[in-house]
C-alpha cells in the first residue's frame, strides 16, 4: 500500500481540475430548434398610420397560402409593399423539448 504525502495529493488534484478544464463535459440539448418562417418588426416606432399599414398587408398576407402558384403575383406585390415600409423580417425558430425521460 502506497503512503502519499500531501504535497503527492495536492500536485494530483491539480492535475485532475487541469484535466477536467481541458476537455468541458458534454452538456445534453435542453431542446431542439426548427426553422418556423419570419416574423415581421419594426425598425423604429411606428406612427398610427404606419403600422394600421403594416398590420393590413400583414393580414392579406396571412389569408394568402404562400403554396398556391396562384398567389405568388399578389404575395410578391404585398412583399414589395412591405418592403418599402422601415420594417424588418426576424427569421423564427420552433423551439421543442427534448425529451430524456424513461419509457417503462
Amino acid at each position: 500500500m502506497e503512503i502519499r504525502t500531501t504535497q503527492d495529493s495536492v500536485l494530483r488534484a491539480f492535475g485532475l481540475l487541469f484535466k477536467r478544464s481541458t476537455s468541458p463535459r458534454k452538456v445534453k440539448q435542453k431542446f431542439s430548434y426548427k426553422p418556423f418562417g419570419t416574423a415581421v418588426h419594426a425598425s423604429r416606432r411606428l406612427s398610427a398610420a404606419e403600422a394600421d399599414n403594416v398590420n393590413a398587408l400583414v393580414g392579406a398576407l396571412k389569408t394568402l397560402d404562400p403554396r398556391d402558384d396562384e398567389n405568388s403575383a399578389a404575395i410578391e406585390k404585398l412583399m414589395k409593399a412591405l418592403s418599402a415600409l422601415p420594417v424588418k423580417f426576424v427569421p423564427m425558430k420552433y423551439e421543442q423539448r427534448v425529451d430524456r425521460s424513461k419509457r417503462y
